[in-house]
């Protein structure tokens, strides 16, 4: 059933679950396979992630193929990824992007709500929810952009942790472009240690949680990330811009 804006953002309903499964594991080799083609991905520190049972990830967003690449950190558990809603309110793609296990995130300033509404259920079914946090694709960047506070609610509403993903490029042996030089880069994903909420997070005498806290929890996870990208020496020399929407769809 096509996703409309006010329904729940994420279907559990028994059949589309089968669905999904089955759709996802007939497209993500040949997806997974392109991928690697292009910037023979490679994984480090995975095993922090699998003794995580709960957590929010959150990553810097630099290709149009990251969805794939954090899919095939996570195999062979599943990880839910959020996306624009009017991606996913489009006919068709839309319903594809959430058989993959896309989570549309509602327009408004208060849309993480809905994700808070049906998470608990949700983690039932996959162990992680991954966010690209900057809110846009700044291609092949290694200069994270500020990030937007919404994951880092969630992860300090549910207690969970948030687990830093970070993408660093590389330039090969030659330099790019050059006659033997790569026109892409290589890349390399890093899983940080989780980062606890509690660390962080302050809440008010009403029990709320503070607004400023919940800031501050999210920059400093972008320092942490963006400094690991500077540690390995992340190569800038491919960076093209935002990624531009596609008209009629994402614009």
């Amino acid at each position: 059933m096509p996703y409309k804006h006010g329904r729940p953002v994420i279907d559990l309903f028994p059949l589309f679950r089968l669905a999904s499964a089955w759709t996802f594991f007939s497209v993500f080799p040949i997806a997974m396979f392109f991928n690697w083609f292009m910037f023979s991905t490679r994984y480090k520190n995975r095993f922090r992630i699998y003794g995580v049972r709960k957590a929010i990830t959150v990553s810097n967003h630099t290709t149009f193929l990251d969805p794939v690449k954090m899919t095939g950190l996570v195999l062979p558990r599943l990880i839910f990824q959020t996306l624009l809603e009017a991606t996913v309110e489009f006919p068709v793609l839309g319903t594809f992007t959430r058989l993959l296990g896309g989570v549309p995130v509602p327009r408004g300033k208060t849309g993480y709500r809905k994700i808070l509404e049906i998470c608990e259920r949700a983690f039932k079914y996959r162990r992680y929810l991954h966010f690209y946090p900057e809110g846009e694709c700044f291609l092949y960047n290694q200069q994270i952009r500020e990030f937007k506070p919404g994951a880092f609610r969630i992860a300090a509403e549910l207690d969970i942790p948030v687990v830093p993903l970070v993408t660093v490029f590389s330039e090969g042996l030659f330099r790019p472009w050059s006659f033997w030089g790569r026109s892409l880069p290589i890349e390399t994903l890093v899983v940080l240690e989780p980062e606890e909420p509690s660390r962080y997070v302050k809440r008010d005498e009403n029990g709320e949680l503070s607004a400023d806290s919940v800031r501050e929890f999210a920059e400093a996870v972008r320092k942490k990330m963006q400094a690991e990208i500077d540690r390995r020496g992340g190569s800038t020399a491919f960076y093209r811009g935002q990624m531009k929407r596609i008209k009629g769809l994402n614009d």
